[in-house]
């Protein structure tokens, strides 16, 4: 496929989609589980809506008509025409794999394949209003019915008060209670109706002259003066707390107390004599809160009370001669005095972030490996030269290596949420297919590991979640009859121990029962009677891994082959890990996994076997001790040593990896004594006993793949370069065995 755009801008529309479709997979299933949330549905709208226009910038049609008519759905859920539905989410989420598999052929610069026009029809239909759903309400910006110009406006109270703004028709109701005069006095200027919230000058000018009794309204208006009527305006556009009691007081039909009145009245009588403060210097107290505002609304709405009721009962005070006013007033701020002070904006962030090829990555960390070989030789040479400043130099060097190492190390991490995201929708799906209810805890999302073992740690993990779904959680009508909730839970965990990570994937299903493992492997052929019922309940659980092994009588798409649980502890064991299960019948099951943080650098226990060196990965070795050989036993043809009463088998690596000159296999007594070195390894679940020449001690590698010649050799994971310039080859143990021990 080619694009008519810059390859850069392609590349930022892949990152960019990609890491919001992974996104949309957790929001849906999360949207199933909070219906009602509108944050969600408008971020999930977003969401399909960016990915939209990307797709169109670069003419992906496909992409775009799938998108749109997703983008229209949660349109309409939004607005409240159509409620979100299992049978919804169901459409949605297969249109989600569409576009996800669009995506997926975009970025191999495929030519999208559109998705199935079934599909789209359905989707289309969930994008159209339900009819068993009520009607939306009219918007608020719908207009009202005209309001009478009259004192009493009871039958204008407004019920859609909710949020702490007015409407245009309400604040044109204020204005009206306010200019609203008696009968016998000349009608007031009608103002005119506005759609913006602010009032203009003029009617602002009439509102004062209300409240300060203007020479063109006084005569006629004097019955009905309030006491701050002869005060002057000054150079402030904001009216003090007197003024606005004063207006309180004609609202409420005059129910303030007299010595309110009196001293209102002073307080009026002295600011028309006393020099007027400069505009700025009013304080805040002065400005009206949200409060006295809505109850100023109340009165209006509420009680009938205009100016005009309040003018039979306000007490009539002779007004002071006002003070010429401003030709032009500005715009006051007690036009909205319910609007909140906006607090002062923090500058924009600093983007902090930057994206970079991982390829690159790659590089640094090559160079930071070869860094900590060349560091690993100079310990080497410090450690036998006895010059005491060269020592020192080496140390340093040593601890700043190290350190850039860490760094270099950190930059390669991810965290194992992108692993932990695609269960939600994996547990969804199944639950509904196996018609079971599960709760999914997803802990230590911000766990972070090596980009390459989240990766290479993602099928593992489906297959185990999937077992604990398919296997452990039982129906919901067993789960009641065994007195627990109908809705069973699965915790998959995750926590950093020391340079390793611990995976723990746990269920409150109906446990494992070793008998029936047993007797499952009897049958089987696994084993015989007698040789099963020595087998520890531990040795039990883990007949799961075994090939073919599986507890479901029935075949089904989701399980019964036993081939899941084999995928698994195949690729743990390659990643350098290992796994363990706990189970208890009837109370549930935890599988545990632990995995170094990076296989960029290992720890390695480093042996001798004749002159060759070689490593051992460091996380597989459980301990090391001095052998007699003459103490060892054979059992079914097999030599074993015993170690704290338990037999573990016993191999002999030189007859496996080191050959003599014409070929033959190199005899085992050869260069041996009768005693000898015996480190025991853990494979999976098992342990066995290496027998090697000379342990050379702990040193940290760089992993060099093998070249294309000797790639893919059985029981070699890589090779690295010691502290001395050897050559050292990195063992895979599990390979070795499988490749090597059937044959003793």
């Amino acid at each position: 496929m080619s694009f008519e755009v810059d390859e850069e801008i392609l590349q930022d529309f892949l990152v960019e989609a990609g890491e919001i479709l992974e996104l949309l997979s957790e929001q849906l299933v999360d949207l199933e589980n909070q219906p009602d949330d509108k944050e969600l549905l408008n971020a999930i709208f977003r969401g399909f809506h960016t990915v939209k226009g990307g797709a169109g910038f670069l003419s992906l049609t496909p992409l775009v008509e799938c998108c749109h008519i997703a983008e229209n759905v949660f349109d309409i859920l939004r607005n409240g025409q159509r409620q979100v539905s299992p049978e919804l989410m169901d459409v949605v989420l297969q249109a989600l794999d569409a576009v996800n598999l669009m995506f997926g052929e975009v970025r191999e610069r495929e030519e999208p394949t559109p998705a199935d026009p079934e599909l789209l029809r359905q989707l289309a239909l969930m994008a159209t209003p339900d009819t068993g759903t009520s009607e939306p309400a009219p918007s608020a910006a719908a207009p009202e019915p005209q309001v009478p110009a009259q004192p009493d406006t009871s039958a204008t109270t407004n019920e859609s008060g909710a949020g702490g703004d007015i409407s245009d028709d309400e604040f044109e109701q204020l204005l009206d209670a306010l200019h609203e005069a008696p009968k016998d006095t000349a009608p007031a200027p009608e103002p005119s109706a506005s759609s913006s919230d602010e009032i203009t000058d003029d009617e602002f000018e009439e509102l004062l002259n209300k409240l300060h009794g203007d020479k063109k309204i006084g005569a006629s208006a004097a019955p009905a003066a309030t006491p701050a009527a002869g005060a002057a305006p000054g150079n402030s556009d904001e009216i003090t707390d007197d003024e606005f009691e004063a207006l309180l007081d004609q609202l409420h039909g005059g129910g303030a107390p007299s010595g309110v009145v009196e001293r209102a009245s002073a307080q009026a009588a002295s600011s028309a004599q006393a020099p007027t403060p400069p505009a700025g210097g009013a304080a805040e107290g002065d400005n009206i809160s949200d409060k006295e505002f809505e109850d100023l609304l109340d009165q209006l709405h509420g009680k009938g009370k205009g100016p005009a009721a309040a003018a039979a009962t306000s007490q009539p005070v002779t007004p002071a001669p006002a003070q010429p006013k401003p030709a032009a007033a500005a715009k006051p701020s007690v036009a909205k005095p319910a609007a909140p002070v906006k607090a002062k904006e923090p500058p924009p962030a600093t983007e902090t972030t930057v994206r970079v090829d991982t390829s690159r990555l790659d590089d640094i960390m090559n160079m930071v490996g070869e860094l900590v070989l060349v560091r690993n030789r100079l310990v080497r040479i410090g450690a036998s030269n006895g010059d005491e400043a060269l020592s020192k130099a080496v140390a340093n060097l040593d601890v700043v290596t190290g350190d850039l190492q860490l760094s270099v190390m950190k930059t390669r991490m991810q965290p194992i949420k992108k692993v932990f995201g695609r269960f939600p929708r994996v547990v969804r799906d199944l639950a509904r297919n196996l018609k079971k209810e599960i709760n999914l805890q997803l802990e230590g999302e911000d766990t972070d590991l090596d980009k390459n073992l989240v990766e290479a740690l993602a099928d593992p993990l489906v297959h185990l979640v999937r077992n604990s779904v398919d296997h452990g959680i039982e129906a919901p009508e067993v789960r009641e009859a065994a007195g627990k909730d109908r809705k069973g839970n699965v915790i998959l965990a995750a926590e950093q121990e020391g340079d390793h990570i611990l995976l723990s994937i746990s269920d409150d299903g109906a446990g494992m029962d070793p008998n029936k493992l047993r007797a499952l492997a009897v049958e089987r052929g696994l084993f015989d009677q007698d040789a099963a019922d020595r087998l520890s309940d531990a040795e039990c659980f883990n007949l799961i891994f075994a090939p073919g092994f599986s507890t479901k009588k029935e075949i089904s798409d989701v399980s019964g082959r036993g081939v899941g649980m084999d995928v698994v502890k195949t690729k743990i064991s390659q990643l350098n890990g290992i796994i363990d299960i706990q189970s208890e019948a009837g109370k549930g099951t935890t599988i545990l996994i632990k995995v170094p943080l990076t296989l960029a650098i290992m720890p390695t226990l480093m042996v001798m076997l004749g002159q060759q060196a070689f490593a051992l990965p460091l996380v597989s070795v459980n301990e090391i001790f001095h052998l007699d050989l003459s103490k060892t036993n054979v059992v079914d043809g097999q030599e074993v040593v015993i170690v704290r009463d338990k037999a573990l088998p016993l191999f002999y690596l030189k007859r496996w990896l080191v050959d003599n000159r014409m070929g033959g296999s190199v005899d085992v007594t050869e260069g041996e004594g009768e005693e000898a070195h015996v480190v025991i390894v853990s494979v999976g679940t098992q342990r066995v006993g290496f027998v090697v020449d000379q342990l050379v001690g702990q040193e940290e590698v760089v992993i060099k793949p093998l070249g294309s010649m000797l790639h893919g050799t059985p029981g070699m994971a890589g090779a690295t370069i010691t502290g001395d310039g050897r050559i050292a080859l990195i063992l895979d143990v599990p390979s070795m065995l499988k490749r090597y021990a059937r044959r003793i």
